[in-house]
């Protein structure tokens, strides 16, 4: 059995939380949040989580990520 290996990540701002989730991040924890209102995020640390890719899918997710670029450049 293959274990998995995770990378983590910090962030500091409530709005950078949608953008992560995108990039296939996971929100594990959150410190020093007084409410749970957005604009009351001051202070606030949340961490994230995903799985290393391996580095075929690390080619993979380059590869397609270089030719959407270059999809969008030429439209």
């Amino acid at each position: 059995m293959i274990k998995t290996k995770w990378e983590y990540c910090r962030a500091n701002d409530f709005n950078e939380l949608h953008a992560l989730g995108r990039q296939g991040w996971e929100l594990v924890g959150v410190t020093g949040a007084g409410s749970a209102e957005p604009e009351a995020d001051r202070g606030a640390t949340f961490y994230l989580k995903r799985p290393v890719l391996s580095i075929r899918e690390q080619i993979t997710s380059e590869q397609r990520d270089r030719a959407l670029a270059e999809r969008q450049g030429t439209e």
